[in-house]
């Protein structure tokens, strides 16, 4: 079954585990636990609607105009699919919330992730504000863990503009699978990229092209993705939230599947056929890290902001982040944010050992002012990316009148 830019050798304990998984299927029971993990129902079910009916005009008279505002904004990248946010709509404002009761602990311990995630939500709430006559201000606010009011969105009747990146928030998916070795991407197109962030003067790009950077940068991503592993307070955070349980994920409707890793179909179906296990998890995440992702990135990228610290800053580099996603996607790219090695300078300063991974960062950055951020890919695709489960906006409003 191979994939375009990849060469899949069969090994002996692959040969195992798809010959187990065959011989589960076809035993008693097995064709029963594959409907029942929603072999056969990709991209089906409560958790994906969000997907489907995000940019539809909501029929009930009594809803605020605004509410599909908020339909665009939870369809926002998000670490972790964690989905780590509340609304509250008023007459011509929306509120947004931190629920910091979706931080992922070890692996976020001082919220980086999280707030990336919010100003993700945020573009993708003022695209769709903008695409229908409104023209929004966005206030972000400063503070701790204990601030949960992160941001206002006061909106007023403007003219209507049909931006590009407004049309793709619903084709908009992380991308894990082989990138076509191919093809690079041009320098042009990453100087366009640089512009996006034109609005967000605390906030810049770095772009790791030349053969020596990538493989240095692509090492430290491994490295740290086995720093975690063989952590086992962070392993046992990301593995949280793992969704195997096909019931797990259509009542959860968040967290990391199967369908978005980017793995063939074949290989898919057997994953939610055979159990489930911390180990399992973390041997197949560090296998997909060596390749396709880091083997086949045409390009990595970091993210730069003057002071992590700051969480506006935070919030301001998300909503670049989902700026250049959107554009990456109008402009026929893939992108998948790989931030191991933040995760483990997170950790390495809340356990105060060694910060070989905040020492490493600090090199690759040589950006006098700056401080590295959010690491990433790009590159082109070799098939499409599937969607990740959603909370519909109705389980994510504070209120809605």
């Amino acid at each position: 079954m191979p994939e375009r830019g990849i060469r899949m050798i069969i090994s002996r304990r692959n040969f195992l585990k798809t010959s187990a998984a065959a011989i589960a299927l076809i035993s008693t029971g097995g064709v029963i636990r594959a409907f029942d993990q929603g072999a056969f129902s990709t991209g089906k079910g409560p958790a994906y609607e969000p997907w489907q009916s995000w940019n539809e005009e909501d029929i009930d008279s009594d809803t605020n105009p605004l509410f599909r505002f908020v339909k665009a904004s939870i369809l926002a990248s998000n670490a972790h699919n964690t989905q780590p946010w509340l609304y509250r709509i008023r007459e011509n404002e929306i509120d947004l919330y931190t629920d910091i009761s979706r931080n992922i602990g070890t692996m976020d311990p001082y919220f980086r992730e999280m707030n990336i995630s919010l100003g993700c939500a945020i573009e993708n709430l003022d695209l769709a504000a903008n695409a229908s006559s409104y023209e929004s201000k966005v206030t972000l606010y400063p503070g701790g863990f204990e601030q949960i009011h992160v941001a206002n969105i006061t909106l007023t009747p403007g003219v209507m503009t049909s931006p590009d990146l407004y049309h793709v928030i619903g084709k908009r998916h992380t991308d894990r699978a082989a990138y076509d070795s191919d093809k690079q991407v041009e320098p042009a197109t990453l100087q366009q990229m640089e512009k996006l962030s034109s609005e967000f003067p605390d906030v810049k790009v770095a772009w790791f092209t030349d053969a020596d950077k990538k493989t240095e940068v692509g090492n430290l991503i491994i490295h740290a993705t086995e720093a975690i592993i063989g952590d086992q307070s962070q392993s046992g955070d990301s593995h949280k939230w793992n969704r195997h349980d096909w019931d797990e994920l259509q009542r959860h409707k968040d967290g990391i599947s199967i369908d978005a890793s980017g793995n063939s179909e074949m290989i898919r179906f057997f994953g939610k056929v055979l159990p489930d296990s911390v180990k399992s998890f973390n041997d197949y995440w560090l296998k997909m890290t060596k390749s396709p992702q880091v083997s086949t990135a045409s390009v990595f990228g970091m993210l730069l902001v003057r002071n992590q610290r700051d969480r506006t800053q935070l919030m301001q580099a998300g909503r670049l982040w989902q700026r250049m996603h959107l554009w990456a996607v109008t402009n026929g790219l893939a992108a998948q944010p790989l931030n191991q090695l933040h995760e483990r300078r997170d950790r390495e300063l809340q356990l105060g050992i060694e910060p070989l991974f905040g020492k490493a960062i600090e090199k690759l950055v040589n950006a006098p002012g700056y401080e590295g951020l959010f690491t990433f890919r790009m590159g082109y695709p070799t098939g499409q990316a599937l969607a990740s489960p959603r909370r519909p906006a109705e389980e994510v409003l504070l209120t809605h009148h």
